[in-house]
């Protein structure tokens, strides 16, 4: 009981305050109990300026242990020292002055079992061996040597017992501070895991979104690119070409089953396209639909690559032939797939039209844009620029 009050000198809180009035209550029960030998024990009382003087220093020792106590702890290292000093000054004034002799002495405990809590621990033992060589004294002056070997043994089971409880509960309220601490910071560590975790959810979310719109941009759009073509061409041939026109109306009815088998395909599985052709044969079959229709080379034997890359490429084509039918101007167009390199794929597009100094030609918009997003993932490279021969060139090269 009496180490709880020295919970009351610890940070606020709701156990820590519960601490505070166990320890305030342990701290009275003492002096109360010290004090009490005054009314049965009368025979000791030597004079009543003596035991005025006793209660008047106990009051003000009660209170500071008790109301002050409490309240050095935020005060800092000058009001530690100056508590300890005072009420060190206090138990030496009472335990001399006092009439009454034996079980007073126990007076001093409460303030070694704070010690035990606030001080550093050398300083928390020069304190003791001062308050234990002042109770024992007391004795040894008016009884001599007798006095003083009988107080040694009397006291000594007093003090070694608050001082190893007090070390005891000590320790096991350092534990359950520690233990608190370690509670709050992974509490703190478990909200961090929840904010990153809404962090990287938001983050896929967007990171789906574009790759959709990507794949929205590079498929469909490529295909309805085609289609408006093939349909202008049949409007403008209808009057006096119907055979010709009836033929681009149908090139644009196969186009579109072909968009919608893309989309499938988009929708499905957007990294596996598993129906899709080998890359070669896409790249062909692709670059022959619309107009300009372009020549289409292979340099290097073609090896089989992972879906993610095969896919890209095959995007970058759609979007590298739709900028061209769209904004080119060109009447011719090639597309090379380099397979030379050992550890790397290179796809170049490039048309005779009007590259980029023309005025509104080559706007950039989304799809160059998702272009490189979608290369930069698999850690390639996008260039693009005017030709100096004229026309427009693009050029991606991705590990493989």
């Amino acid at each position: 009981m009496l180490s709880c009050g020295l919970m009351s000198n610890r940070p606020s809180s709701a156990g820590h305050r519960t601490g505070s009035l166990y320890g305030s209550f342990a701290f009275g029960s003492i002096i109360l109990s010290c004090f009490a030998g005054f009314f049965f024990n009368q025979h000791y009382y030597g004079s009543e300026w003596a035991v005025l003087a006793t209660f008047g220093l106990g009051a003000l020792y009660a209170t500071l242990g008790v109301l002050g106590g409490g309240t050095i702890e935020c005060k800092g290292p000058t009001a530690h020292a100056a508590y300890y000093l005072t009420q060190c000054a206090l138990l030496t004034a009472m335990v001399w002055i006092s009439p009454v002799r034996g079980f007073f002495g126990i007076l001093v405990l409460p303030v070694i079992a704070q010690a035990i809590f606030d001080l550093r621990p050398w300083n928390a033992v020069l304190l003791g061996v001062y308050l234990f060589g002042l109770t024992v004294s007391v004795w040894a002056i008016p009884y001599g040597w007798s006095g003083l070997v009988e107080a040694l043994v009397n006291y000594s089971t007093a003090f070694a017992f608050t001082i190893v409880f007090t070390i005891i509960t000590k320790r096991a309220v350092d534990s359950r501070n520690r233990e608190e601490k370690l509670r709050e910071e992974v509490e703190a560590a478990n909200r961090q895991l929840r904010e990153f975790a809404a962090q990287a959810g938001d983050l896929a979310t967007t990171k789906e979104r574009n790759r959709v719109a990507r794949e929205i941009h590079d498929g469909v759009g490529h295909y309805l690119t085609v289609v408006k073509t093939q349909l202008d061409a049949a409007t403008a041939l209808l009057p006096a070409q119907p055979d010709k026109a009836r033929e681009a109306v149908v090139k644009a009815a196969r186009l579109t089953g072909e968009a919608l088998d893309d989309v499938r395909r988009s929708v499905g599985a957007l990294r596996t396209d598993a129906a899709r052709p080998p890359l070669p044969q896409a790249i062909k079959d692709l670059a022959a639909h619309g107009d300009p229709v372009p020549s289409v080379a292979v340099e290097g034997a073609p090896r089989p690559l992972s879906p993610a890359v095969e896919h890209a490429l095959f995007r970058a084509a759609q979007e590298g032939l739709t900028n061209i039918r769209k904004h080119a101007r060109a009447s011719s167009a090639l597309v090379v797939i380099d397979f030379r390199a050992p550890s790397r794929v290179r796809l170049e597009l490039s048309d005779n039209g009007v590259g980029t100094a023309a005025a509104g030609s080559r706007p950039a918009g989304f799809g160059l844009t998702g272009l490189r997003e979608r290369i930069e993932l698999l850690g390639g490279r996008v260039e693009s620029g005017n030709r100096a021969a004229g026309g427009f060139a693009l050029l991606i090269e991705v590990p493989a």
